[in-house]
């Protein structure tokens, strides 16, 4: 599969459309979603935090995982 070029967050979303993605600037949670075969469209620098990256992932290709994610924080309380 060929990966999209973005050189910006707004040709991100121009592309998506903004509803369609998900920020994710957990590092455990980046992990997981890469471990489990789950890649983002786009990372980048977060705004508001600088020093940190957000990956930014379809919704539609994270529902799986992401109840996979809650899944296994829930064990750990």
């Amino acid at each position: 599969m060929k990966t999209m070029d973005f050189e910006s967050l707004d040709e991100v979303f121009e592309c998506y459309g903004r509803e369609n993605l998900i920020p994710i600037d957990n590092l455990r949670q980046l992990i997981f979603y890469a471990k489990h075969g789950c890649q983002p469209r786009f990372v980048y620098e977060n705004e508001k935090k600088p020093g940190r990256i957000t990956g930014w992932y379809l919704k539609s290709e994270t529902s799986h995982v992401y109840h996979k994610w809650m899944n296994e924080n829930r064990k750990k309380e």
